[in-house]
């Protein structure tokens, strides 16, 4: 028979002798429970397609299978089984109600065997053999079945009840019963059905050896049409949206071929069944991801945009399944003109895309993905769907460096963590695509970049202006944005190097640039020492109010926006770190230790300073202020939990490295408290326990029986030391 030409049912057993399910395919399962949407939407389909005008046939996408030999016409079919096994009991069923069994058996059966067969399971061969040959007479006039057809077919004496048990003849029953519902007694729909001139239902058929494709190919295609009809139906489906579509051309081939072949690479591997169902759920997971991508852009009210509208776009982001056919007709979801931007996405994937774009792709569908993964896979499509690659102009590979550099720079810089927000992002990106090819001088131009944070904006203009006046600015600005803290936000640096409206002053950015990436640099932020939260004390009380008389030493955490921009970020644009970087030299480390070891500072700094273990204390970098400075170290987040008071912390620790010979034979503890017991630390003087505490601007020593003097020898030491606040 002729390769990938179009075919209805009838044609196809016009070229064959015979159709078989193979051994190793799966029992028939369109019929099943689970798969009731699929059935539905495929029979509403057909009954579309026969009901309609003729000349207008329903494309049902390619089938493939081989033949066990050259000079065999027996078929053996790996992919679409499950809708030619429909067809076949449509056929059967118009058969049947049009009092056409005869012409059926003359076309469909040979020497009393069905022509259309399944190899699984030898109940299923005998169910489609003695079906095909049945003789079953439809209700009188048009009242229509009493009961279920499947009723009436079991209840027949050629049908084994011990095929009930036959997962294939089960789903038979169930289609049929279907069909009979969604049909009725039919009347005229056979002579349309075996139209051969005007078929209304077609589809293209592939003969996988002589059309040339691989073995690894064939083993794919059959793993994949295995398990997941849902799939089949979407792509049928998807096919037909776009059948009269002029780009359209080989849609259908690559949908199956070079564009699933992409997303068996990216499956786990595992057997060949959990591979085929990976690869369908990714197939689908992409499919989905776009279709929210075009709701994204189609949404033009915000966070005004009816409940529906937003309902719609938070099931598509969290889709892991099918989803009705009708549900995405009713949404508008698949024009051809967001096929063809998905066509498109899936050819770069598939063909030139980096390495780094394959690792977007896979973020974006993995079962973890967040909105801000979503949206930096939509930069990915809106590049490759933007005028610039259209018109493959000739600087394209450093266009596409500038795009991603500025969309890393916006989206690394913006919390994306909810649909609303994602959604007006996207529509940024999507209105940033229209500059792709000249976006430095765009973005110099431009007063906004809507749909991203205000700052960060700001920013990305500003580079942009500097680098269109110096293109050879970009690379001191990219060696910047590159460090794992800062990830492109680098406003500080400019402005540190001179204001906007004054002369860029290059050998100060880059000497703020080494610094600054220099103490913030991991280590650093985690050091042991406390050393940049020390140094940054030393010039200023630079913690950040976090809320109920809260403050932060800052996390050394950046691995998200959140992190970042909750703790460093709120710091690094101060007069006060500028003081800090003039202060650093080669080898930050010692400069920071230097610059604490300088500190001049009197108030409640002088002893964080003087020792990293109280910042060790609080363990969500938290402290709390109280009144008249009285500050308490935190160990989790509030003080209803365990805290210390941070003066008499601080004299336990200075208590701990003194000579053994100042104060010989003290015995001390400290006693952290959770309630509204005053911390302090407990004393033992000639057996007795003296509790000394700072509390209300000065300091106390109480025992058993009230307020005591405090020891002599321990005023001495707390004077020499610095604890120079007043005692009661």
């Amino acid at each position: 028979m002729s390769q990938a030409r179009q075919h209805s049912f009838a044609t196809l057993f016009s070229a064959v002798d015979a159709v078989e399910i193979p051994i190793i395919q799966r029992d028939y399962a369109q019929g099943r429970k689970q798969s009731a949407d699929v059935l539905d939407a495929f029979l509403a389909s057909l009954r579309g397609a026969l009901q309609g005008e003729p000349g207008q046939a329903l494309d049902l996408d390619f089938i493939y299978g081989t033949f066990e030999d050259d000079c065999s016409k027996v078929l053996s079919l790996l992919d679409g089984q499950q809708r030619l096994t429909t067809l076949f009991l449509l056929h059967w069923y118009v058969a049947m109600c049009e009092g056409q069994l005869e012409d059926f058996r003359a076309r469909w059966t040979r020497r009393g065997r069905s022509r259309f067969t399944y190899a699984t399971r030898p109940s299923s061969l005998e169910f489609f053999d003695v079906l095909a040959n049945a003789v079953v007479d439809p209700p009188a006039g048009d009242s229509g079945w009493s009961g279920k057809l499947s009723a009436v077919l079991i209840d027949c004496n050629w049908f084994f009840l011990s095929w009930r048990s036959d997962p294939t003849v089960k789903a038979c029953m169930t289609t049929l019963d279907a069909i009979a519902r969604g049909f009725g007694i039919t009347k005229g729909l056979y002579p349309r059905l075996i139209d051969e001139e005007r078929p209304p239902v077609t589809f293209h058929f592939l003969d996988l050896e002589r059309f040339g494709l691989t073995d690894d190919l064939y083993i794919k295609m059959n793993a994949r049409g295995k398990p997941l009809t849902p799939f089949e139906n979407f792509k049928a489906w998807l096919v037909g949206r776009v059948t009269n579509e002029p780009w359209a051309k080989g849609f259908d081939l690559a949908l199956d071929q070079k564009w699933m072949d992409l997303f068996w690479r990216l499956a786990p591997k595992q057997n060949s069944a959990a591979v085929a169902s990976a690869v369908d759920d990714l197939y689908l997971r992409f499919m989905y991801v776009m279709a929210f991508f075009d709701a994204c852009i189609r949404l033009e009210r915000g966070y005004s945009a009816p409940r529906a509208a937003v309902d719609w776009l938070q099931k598509l982001r969290q889709a892991r399944g099918y989803i009705p056919l009708r549900e995405l007709e009713a949404q508008e979801a698949f024009a051809a003109s967001a096929i063809q931007i998905a066509s498109v996405v899936l050819d770069h994937l598939s063909g030139p895309a980096s390495q780094a774009d394959i690792k977007t792709l896979e973020r974006a569908l993995a079962p973890t993905s967040d909105y801000a993964d979503l949206v930096r896979l939509f930069s990915v499509v809106a590049w490759v769907n933007s005028g610039a690659v259209k018109s493959n102009r000739p600087d394209l590979e450093a266009e596409r460096s500038r795009w991603d550099r500025v969309m890393s720079n916006l989206l690394t810089n913006h919390r994306i963590d909810e649909v609303y927000t994602a959604s007006t992002t996207i529509r940024g990106v999507q209105a940033l695509a229209s500059h792709a090819g000249d976006l430095y001088d765009a973005l110099s131009k431009a007063d906004a970049i809507p749909g991203f944070g205000m700052e960060q904006a700001k920013e990305e203009i500003r580079k942009a202006c500097l680098i269109v006046e110096d293109p050879t600015r970009e690379s001191l600005f990219t060696e910047a944005e590159s460090h794992p803290y800062l990830q492109g936000r680098i406003g500080f640096l400019l402005n540190f190097s001179g204001a906007p409206e004054e002369p860029f002053d290059r050998d100060a950015f880059v000497r703020y640039s080494q610094r600054a990436r220099a103490v913030l640099d991991e280590g650093l932020r985690a050091s042991a020492e406390h050393l940049l939260e020390r140094a940054m004390l030393s010039i200023e009380d630079y913690l950040i109010e976090r809320g109920a008389l809260k403050f932060s030493f800052c996390n050394a955490d950046g691995g998200t926006y959140r992190e970042r921009s909750e703790n460093w970020f709120r710091v690094i644009g101060r007069p006060a770190f500028k003081v800090l970087l003039d202060g650093v030299n080669a080898d930050a480390c010692s400069s920071l230790r230097a610059l604490i070891g300088a500190a001049t500072c009197t108030d409640w700094r002088r002893y964080v300073i003087a020792e990293p273990r109280l910042i060790d204390y609080c363990k969500e970098r938290l402290i709390h202020r109280g009144v008249l400075d009285d500050i308490y170290l935190v160990s989790r987040k509030r003080l209803s939990g365990y805290h210390v008071e941070l003066r008499s912390y601080a004299l336990y620790w200075a208590l701990q490295a003194r000579p053994m010979e100042i104060l010989p034979g003290l015995s001390y503890r400290y006693e952290e408290t959770y309630d509204d017991t005053q911390p302090g630390l407990i004393v033992q003087i000639d057996a007795q326990d003296l509790r000394i505490a700072y509390g209300s601007g000065s300091w106390s020593c109480s025992g058993p029986s009230g307020q005591v003097p405090f020891p002599v020898a321990l005023g001495e030491f707390m004077e020499s030391r610095g604890f120079t606040e007043p005692k009661a």
